[in-house]
């Protein structure tokens, strides 16, 4: 059964990356609204999200960016037949502006290694596979659900010389020892670990929060940078998106470091929340003392 899955996946991703990108962002548009009219669990925990992250919105406001959410979403989705099938020259095309590359230049010529975190936030694909360009980069990976992409994905990935080590302890110290030596990775910071987290504040809301970026900081001293490339409208492409994380990214005091991932996570999903993989159970998990429930 896999094996069909992957096969089905892999000749639907093909297609997709024949279709020139305005052309692919307007039927994403088109499913996505449709994906949005239905009562889907994804529309459900969108809203649910944006009620909780924005209580100044209108209702009527808090469903016009749900439904471009979904969208954006459905966006990110069909991109990845251009993300993983495209030539890095075809992939590095699609960006049209760097804003805040001085903030890459500037940690390029320290000297000091790189930790870019890249939110769920417009195509953290592009991000990944722009910054493994620049300097030798080492990412934590796991393989997929379905074996039989396991391929693609991780070539994809490793394609411009990203070194690509596995996501449990052996490859935590693989990573920490690369960044001790120069090297760079990617992290998507607003994922729920699950352990070693701390709660700390999201969008007025305790989020169960990792430590890992915080800890590599501290270690190797690097450089913490959020990055993120926007969806530019009408297929145009890319605008890559680059700032210096909050001052207590590195701090001793583990949930004061969370504090500061989150705010930064914030700023980055602020310049383009309709983008935002708002359907992401990032509250699932609650405060022993809180009886509050989310979804």
């Amino acid at each position: 059964m896999d094996t069909v899955k992957s096969i089905v996946v892999k000749t639907l991703l093909r297609v997709l990356s024949w279709i020139p990108l305005p052309l692919l962002h307007r039927l994403a548009a088109m499913i996505g609204a449709l994906v949005y009219a239905l009562p889907t669990e994804t529309r459900r925990v969108t809203l649910i999200n944006l009620q909780r992250a924005m209580p100044e919105l209108s209702d009527n406001e808090r469903r016009r960016l749900a439904r471009r959410s979904v969208q954006e979403t459905i966006k990110a989705g069909f991109e990845l037949g251009h993300m993983w099938y495209g030539s890095v020259d075809s992939v590095m095309s699609l960006i049209k502006g760097i804003q805040g590359k001085e903030h890459i230049d500037q940690a390029l010529a320290s000297g000091r290694s790189i930790i870019y975190c890249s939110p769920h936030l417009g195509s953290w694909e592009l991000m990944g596979l722009y910054v493994s360009t620049l300097a030798p980069l080492t990412t934590l990976y796991k393989p997929p659900k379905i074996p039989g992409l396991n391929d693609l994905i991780a070539g994809s990935r490793a394609r411009a010389g990203a070194e690509l080590v596995a996501t449990d302890r052996a490859g935590v110290v693989k990573l920490t020892r690369a960044l001790q030596q120069g090297a760079s990775t990617g992290i998507l910071p607003d994922q729920q670990p699950r352990e070693g987290g701390v709660f700390a504040p999201f969008f007025g809301h305790q989020a169960y929060t990792m430590a890992l970026v915080s800890k590599l900081a501290a270690r190797t001293n690097a450089v913490v940078l959020f990055t993120f490339a926007k969806r530019l409208p009408a297929g145009a492409g890319f605008e890559l998106i680059c700032m210096p994380a909050d001052p207590d990214i590195a701090n001793n005091d583990t949930v004061l470091a969370a504090s500061a991932l989150n705010r930064s996570v914030e700023a980055c999903v602020r310049l383009a929340p309709e983008q935002y993989q708002w359907e992401y159970k990032r509250f699932r998990k609650r405060p022993a003392d809180e009886s509050e429930r989310f979804y």
